[in-house]
């Protein structure tokens, strides 16, 4: 072979593959200038990664009703939702009867053996007023090969609706789609291992009476059952499995089936603080394992008449079939004993697919990262790379999350002031609240660029990156102990980042080492990504805009772990993207203000109702509204007073005391509308001092619910028998107003009276307040405006009548 001509130019070496070069900036010390295909790398990486994770969440289309059979089809679970969500069908409403009887030749249809029998249920074991009611629940059971004692997988969904709204989203779409999954399971052509058992509740819009009542009748043994239960708080969005029961990861391993699942044990955290219950929530006291589903988005309408077929999305449907069928499917052929002595699992998604380990991991990786957060902290202390910037950084930190909180607070009482309607809004979220998302994640991300720039003046890119991970790493211990299912948000992104940054650190100092060190800080934005987005993004339709502190809050955390990015990018950089991130917030400010108007097809919530004070003989308007719209205020006026001092039984058999404060006026009427016919006979006192005071009631025509409470100053409820059941004696309302203390509320009203039976203790008469509640209002108040709909906020002050009078026994 020749030898090369020594007067030819030296040949280029060839340039290395962009994979290592990444690996050679941290390790070989190259120069920084190689190393910037690494940083554009990382840049190009986190923004695919923020793409993937924002159409991971997005509901699929809907399936067409020539799917295959084994398939879940939105279009054919429709159908059925056509069938029985079309008007309201409260608990004990001909509407109710209606839609059990379509449910029921559905099942019997598709090979069940069907029982629906009416009964009378208390729920009375909690603080609050006693919930009576006849409830009649659907129950269906499709036997398994491995007999009844092998295991129950039980679909439940309940099928009453509030009274103000159709509910075709909460819930018929969800009871139709428990038909489609059951037809797509059936469509195996063989019988699964497990009974596979369908339960449509009724009454859980008053209270969970349905769940109730079937558990009390026992008959499900909870070492075997596994639950999968359908809920909607919106009319749109994707399905989320937003609970799970104890020792989950078996359930949870069913659910990695789904092709597209979207889950977090951070909900299942939160949800244990929040005042929401749902039917999964009685099961779930009770010892049983399994899963609950919702669909979230959308709640301007929910419990409203703009809950209908027309609002509500088929996308939605699809992705909470989809999601438990592949779960149902996984489960009918398990050993569900097994299933339930599983562990405690904290679980996740990230881009689509299912993440899971054992809650016994989440402190030693908790403590794991804090031990990495110090070791890098000290050797880069002894290198000279980690100064007084880490303290600086640390110290101002809060004041991004604190800007955070001025963003979600402020936003909102900005919004509110300039369109007050949205005060009202049941949810705190309006109907097109994508551009106030989109504005407030982009205010937020603008004052944490501030807090950035200002701080990088005298810290590197990696001071600061240590300082953030101070706290993260602070939150994932705390959280570890306290709600470990959140834990995994805090913990991953400093345990990357450590690791990377310890290679970093092997460096020399430098503009060169500085470059890698923040290449090597930027590798936690993309763990940090996929973890805290997809969070984002569901929480700020579960807590609307009116909380958005606690996604903006998470927000801050994702932009000030990524920032670093920017420092891979020119200097002026960062600047730059702060003021454009300002500029765009206050333009979708602008724009949202302006695209999200209040009309007849996104009108407006109010509340009003009608208290006729039989013992007074005086009528007054009551709303609740903050900033009452012309046709409310007509008639509730300007004034705003003390709800529990002018009507201490009204408004708070279903809202407790939630509503304090009102817009009441008073009504100019000769006499008020007709209310309940009381008659009291009362026996004198026993040997042991309690005697028996009994009450026939004869209510009104149509009336809802009647609720009866007792002054319990001088006297004590040992008991009551009411409509066929018992209900517990003693002081249920601890914390309402005034001296009625305990008391009930009848759902379902016999339309040929009731008796009630109480057994009471103390000297004289006990004074007894009955109150009767009828949905409309009297005709003086007129036809409600197209631009306007009821409220679901304090449920007792929308659309109702009360009449109330005090009798003795």
């Amino acid at each position: 072979m020749p030898d090369s001509d020594p007067n030819s130019p030296p040949s280029r070496p060839a340039s290395p593959p962009i994979s290592r070069l990444f690996a050679r900036a941290l390790t070989r010390g190259r120069p920084a200038r190689s190393a910037r295909p690494a940083g554009l790398l990382l840049l190009g990486l986190f923004l695919l990664l923020t793409a993937a994770s924002v159409w991971t969440l997005q509901p699929p289309d809907p399936e067409p009703a020539s799917a295959p059979a084994r398939e879940f089809s939105a279009r054919r679970a429709l159908v059925d939702a056509e069938a029985i969500g079309r008007q309201p069908r409260p608990v004990g409403s001909p509407a109710s009867a209606a839609a059990r009887a379509h449910l029921t030749s559905r099942l019997t249809a598709l090979g069940a053996q069907v029982e629906a029998r009416p009964q009378p249920v208390a729920r009375d074991e909690q603080d609050g007023t006693a919930l009576v009611a006849e409830v009649t629940n659907i129950h269906a059971s499709f036997p398994g090969t491995a007999g009844p004692d092998a295991g129950h997988l039980v679909l439940m969904a309940h099928y009453d609706s509030v009274p103000a709204g159709p509910g075709a989203a909460d819930n018929a779409a969800n009871v139709a789609a428990v038909l489609e999954v059951v037809r797509a399971l059936r469509a195996d052509g063989r019988a699964a291992r497990n009974t596979v058992d369908v339960l449509f509740t009724d009454g859980e819009e008053p209270g969970l009476l349905g769940a109730h009542a079937f558990l009390a009748d026992g008959g499900l043994d909870p070492a075997n059952t596994v639950i999968l239960n359908l809920e909607a708080r919106g009319v749109s969005g994707p399905s989320i499995m937003f609970e799970s029961g104890p020792r989950n990861s078996g359930a949870l391993s069913a659910l990695s089936r789904a092709d597209r699942p979207i889950a977090t044990s951070l909900a299942d955290e939160v949800y244990t603080f929040l005042p929401n219950d749902t039917d999964f929530s009685e099961f779930k006291k009770k010892g049983f394992g399994g899963l609950n589903f919702a669909f979230v988005d959308g709640s301007a309408r929910y419990h409203t008449p703009g809950d209908s077929l027309e609002n509500l999305s088929a996308a939605s449907v699809q992705h909470q079939g989809d999601n438990v069928l592949a779960a149902a499917r996984a489960l009918a052929g398990k050993d569900l004993t097994a299933v339930h002595e599983g562990t405690d699992s904290t679980y996740f998604t990230v881009l689509g697919l299912l993440v899971r380990y054992p809650n016994a991991l989440v402190l030693p990786l908790a403590l794991l990262a804090a031990a990495g957060y110090a070791g890098v902290l000290v050797h880069s202390g002894r290198r000279g790379l980690a100064r007084r910037g880490v303290v600086r950084a640390a110290l101002t930190f809060p004041l991004a999350l604190a800007g955070a909180a001025a963003v979600a607070f402020g936003g909102w009482e900005l919004l509110c002031l300039v369109r007050p309607g949205y005060a009202d809004l049941s949810m705190g979220d309006s109907y097109r609240p994508g551009w106030f998302r989109a504005a407030f994640l982009t205010l937020t991300a603008a004052v944490a660029v501030g807090w950035y720039v200002l701080t990088r003046r005298r810290t590197g890119a990696s001071e600061a990156a240590l300082g953030v991970w101070g706290w993260l790493t602070v939150l994932g211990l705390v959280t570890a102990v306290l709600a470990p299912g959140a834990s995994y948000l805090f913990v991953w992104p400093p345990l990357v980042g450590c690791a990377a940054l310890f290679l970093a650190a092997r460096r020399r100092t430098g503009g060169e080492g500085e470059y890698v060190r923040t290449l090597a800080v930027s590798l936690s934005a993309l763990v940090a990504l996929p973890l805290l987005l997809p969070v984002i993004v569901l929480v700020f339709p579960t807590l609307g805009l009116s909380l958005a502190v606690a996604p903006l809050i998470l927000m801050a955390l994702l932009v000030t772990v990524s920032l670093p990015l920017l420092g891979l990018l020119p200097r002026r950089t960062a600047p730059v993207a702060g003021w454009l991130a300002l500029a765009a917030g206050v333009a979708l400010v602008l724009t949202g203000l302006r695209v999200d108007t209040f009309d007849a097809e996104h009108p407006r919530h109010t509340s009003l109702a009608y208290a006729w004070d039989a013992d007074r003989g005086t009528g007054h308007w009551l709303s609740s509204d903050n900033a009452p719209p012309r046709w409310t205020g007509a008639l509730a006026g300007s004034e705003r007073a003390d709800v529990r001092a002018r009507f201490p039984t009204f408004p708070t058999t279903l809202a407790g005391d939630l509503v304090t404060e009102a817009h009441i006026a008073k009504a100019a009427a000769a006499s008020g509308p007709a209310g309940p016919g009381v008659s009291v006979t009362s026996e004198q006192a026993g040997p042991d001092g309690v005697r028996t005071v009994r009450l026939h009631i004869e209510p009104a025509a149509d009336t809802s619910y009647i609720s009866l409470f007792a002054d319990t100053s001088a006297h004590e409820v040992r008991g009551a028998e009411v409509a066929g059941t018992t209900v517990r004696g003693g002081t249920n309302r601890p914390l309402s107003a005034g001296p009625w203390k305990w008391g009930f509320a009848l759902w379902k009203v016999p339309a040929e009276g009731f008796d009630i039976t109480l057994k009471v203790s103390g000297a004289g008469e006990v004074p007894l307040r009955v109150t009767a509640y009828t949905r409309g209002l009297p005709q003086g108040a007129g036809a409600l405006p197209q631009d306007l709909t009821w409220s679901t906020w304090g449920a007792n002050l929308t659309d109702v009548t009360a009449v109330g009078l005090t009798v003795r026994g």
